[in-house]
């Protein structure tokens, strides 16, 4: 008998927490409890889940913040860049969809990033901000700060409008 999904999860998560370190529980945490705030709603996407993602959006600025955890370290144990760079695009992404016409989303056609500095503290956070809306492209820029206002990057992107999918 071939066990079902549900089963080799059970037995996956029994080996896991058998030989689990402190840091591996932490992680597992902060993934399952991402993985039940989107079953329950709080995020519609699953790597906004799994990095615990939190926006605000007005209409010129937006402000992404994920916690810093082991989730996103790299081999030094601070914020791997990919990640850094996964909230600009979020940051800068999110305002720019907010900004089009219904029924249209845009696409990321380009981005750039300068690393600055890298932090071991509790935060991060990107801003975004508008350089130029056209009708068919948008281009933004984004800061990208730890909780205590240090820069660790700065970013910018240019986005392409597209129709929206059903």
């Amino acid at each position: 008998m071939v066990p079902s999904s549900k089963e080799e999860i059970e037995q996956l998560l029994a080996e896991i927490l058998q030989h689990s370190t402190v840091e591996d529980e932490e992680v597992l945490l902060h993934l399952l409890s991402g993985l039940r705030d989107k079953q329950q709603g709080i995020h519609r996407r699953y790597i906004n889940a799994a990095l615990h993602m939190v926006g605000k959006f007005e209409p010129e600025v937006s402000e992404v913040r994920i916690p810093i955890t082991p989730v996103i370290h790299n081999t030094i144990k601070v914020p791997h860049g990919g990640i850094i760079a996964t909230i600009a695009d979020a940051a800068m992404g999110g305002l720019a969809s907010r900004s089009v016409p219904e029924g249209f989303n845009v696409v990321t056609t380009n981005m750039n990033i300068s690393y600055i500095a890298t932090t071991t503290n509790k935060e991060l956070i990107a801003r975004g901000r508008f350089v130029h809306k056209g009708r068919q492209t948008l281009v933004m820029e984004c800061d990208i700060e730890d909780e205590t206002g240090r820069k660790l990057a700065i970013a910018t992107g240019s986005f392409f409008v597209i129709q929206r999918r059903p």
